[in-house]
């Protein structure tokens, strides 16, 4: 089959970087290019059968109307839904990666794309559940540093399931929509599959899913929609799906049921190796002990630094070594 040649350009390197490594990664049906500068991009000489272009690049586009000789097809990378409409036809950046490949290659009219769609369950997917009984106060970042691990070489999606929960703080990122939203959306849905494609966002190299909001609105969801949940999940392109488990969870034994592995995150000190103990002896008495496995994160929030908590820091910083290093030791990432 005659290959694809892509160019991708927009200014947010670590989305282009990822974008890039996932195209790669799905076959070597494509070539692509890729620019976060704007004046190398100008430069480029070379002609392309598409052109995925941010908005900086577009108003390139615009102003050397030239460059548009180059490419059979352009299309205008958004990243929001609301962004104003241009000459181009719009894709928008944090979608379902099954729908961006096939709106990319429908406008080429190549339509051999990936078998992996909406409906038809994954079964290269791997569900892992972090959950820390005494509720360490770094699960949250401990969980993010392993989100973009795992999104370095695989296409990941971060559910985080915390009552209350930092994580938009800690990414410093406007949540429009969460995971209530889309719970809501699925119930309301003549189709047993929700759409995820306008409830995720996307951080350095993995999709998430914000947290609920409200108190309390984490234990009213009733274990059948959890099991819907995770059957939507089946059946989305991600390769890796990390769930950030609350003790809070209406339905948390279907979910750990459901997960192909159990992280169990603890830590130093024997007040929390009996309270580990009592837990995992749980978990055996419920059939779960052979995909459990227990870590002990030897840290404390105080220990990351002074000031407004960031999750870039920590996810390069101590915290981020550690779960490489432990990770890459087990060689489960």
């Amino acid at each position: 089959m005659k290959k694809i040649r892509l160019l991708i350009a927009d200014t947010d390197s670590s989305y282009l970087n990822a974008l890039v490594r996932y195209l790669i990664g799905t076959g070597n049906q494509y070539e692509v290019t890729g620019y976060t500068d704007v004046g190398r991009f100008i430069r480029e000489a070379n002609d392309f059968t598409l052109g995925l272009l941010g908005r900086e690049f577009i108003d390139a586009v615009r102003k050397h109307p030239v460059k548009k000789q180059q490419f059979t097809r352009i299309m205008h990378l958004t990243d929001s839904l609301d962004e104003e409409k241009t000459d181009f036809e719009q894709i928008y950046k944090f979608q379902n990666m099954s729908t961006f490949i096939e709106q990319m290659r429908n406008a080429v009219n190549i339509h051999d794309v990936d078998t992996r769609v909406s409906g038809m369950v994954n079964e290269s997917q791997n569900i892992r559940v972090v959950f820390s009984p005494m509720h360490h106060e770094l699960a949250l970042p401990f969980a993010l540093s392993m989100a973009k691990i795992m999104g370095e070489n695989s296409q990941t999606l971060f559910v985080d399931m915390e009552d209350i929960s930092i994580m938009q703080q800690l990414l410093d990122r406007e949540v429009k929509r969460d995971l209530g939203d889309y719970l809501y959306h699925m119930a309301g849905q003549t189709a047993p599959d929700g759409n995820m494609t306008d409830f995720i966002g996307f951080y350095d190299s993995f999709y998430y899913m914000a947290p609920m909001k409200g108190l309390a609105a984490l234990a009213q969801v009733t274990p059948e929609q959890w099991i819907s949940f995770i059957g939507n999940l089946r059946k989305s392109e991600f390769e890796q799906v990390l769930i950030l488990m609350d003790s809070s969870v209406n339905g948390m034994d279907e979910i750990l049921q459901a997960a192909d592995e159990i992280l169990l995150l603890g830590k130093p000190g024997e007040y929390y190796t009996y309270s580990m103990r009592v837990f995992a002896e749980r978990m055996s008495m419920e059939g779960l002990s052979e995909k459990c496995r227990q870590m002990l994160l030897p840290m404390s929030a105080a220990a990351q630094g002074h000031g407004s908590p960031a999750a870039e820091q920590m996810m390069g910083g101590n915290l981020g070594r550690f779960v490489r290093r432990e990770f890459a030791n087990a060689g489960a990432v």
